[in-house]
């Protein structure tokens, strides 16, 4: 009786993160669609996709709902594992999933470096377009922790406590890595699976390129440090809630 209540209570918890989350990406497309009314873009007349595609640039931001899309794909994948892995128990199914999602991973807190986007873009306020990049920004960083969250669960219910935040800190180091690789060498998460020599090669390059390793450690480091203290700080967070 006891783990049943548990389990709801748990089920609860997660589908009022879900609707929470869903709930800030609206707003964020909706500060979009604003956005775009300031700069008197006629939304009835994008009428296929190649019309969209002539606006998608960063004077209309239409990039930043695309990036919020692939942000929502690793909390998908994440919500996916506990259930494959308890209907079938398979181990190449969950490998899978636990990989495909560290591969993701990165999508999310990548929003956090559209922030560099930030200029004055008349006849569009200025405080506008920051209330837009953070909002963007803080939603991915949140879709990122939550997946986070909810991998690191289904590692501690198979492994240890231990083993599951040390899992976690692991996969923020390589977040950081991984959001190096699509900001500044631009690479794409799929090119790992269609250009793997290639993305291999170019990582190699800059590594061995003393002027570029300074800024390859620097961009990751900072970034895996930022998510560190986001990531223990909502841990402490969740610890207390749980209290009340």
């Amino acid at each position: 009786m006891i783990d049943t209540i548990k389990s709801l209570f748990i089920k609860s918890r997660q589908t009022k993160l879900f609707l929470l989350l869903l709930l800030s990406s609206v707003f964020c497309c909706s500060l979009i669609g604003i956005r775009l009314s300031f700069q008197q873009i006629d939304s009835y007349a994008l009428q296929n996709l190649n019309d969209l595609k002539q606006l998608k640039s960063c004077s209309t931001f239409l990039f930043l709902i695309w990036n919020l899309f692939l942000a929502w794909v690793p909390y998908w994948i994440a919500l996916l594992i506990k259930p494959s892995w308890e209907s079938n128990k398979s181990k190449i199914i969950l490998s899978t999933l636990v990989l495909s999602w560290l591969v993701f991973f990165p999508n999310a807190p990548y929003i956090l470096t559209d922030l560099l986007h930030l200029r004055h873009r008349p006849p569009v306020p200025f405080w506008f377009d920051m209330m837009i990049l953070i909002s963007f920004a803080w939603t991915g960083l949140l879709l990122g922790l939550a997946s986070l969250f909810e991998v690191q669960k289904f590692v501690e219910e198979h492994k240890s406590r231990t083993f599951g935040v040390l899992f976690s800190i692991g996969s923020i180091l390589l977040c950081g890595i991984g959001i190096y690789l699509g900001r500044v060498l631009r690479w794409n998460t799929w090119d790992i699976l269609v250009h793997p020599y290639a993305l291999v090669l170019d990582v190699v390059s800059n590594i061995m390129n003393p002027a570029a390793t300074g800024y390859t450690i620097g961009l990751g480091f900072i970034i895996s440090i930022f998510m560190l203290i986001a990531y223990f700080t909502l841990l402490s967070f969740s610890k207390e809630a749980s209290k009340i």
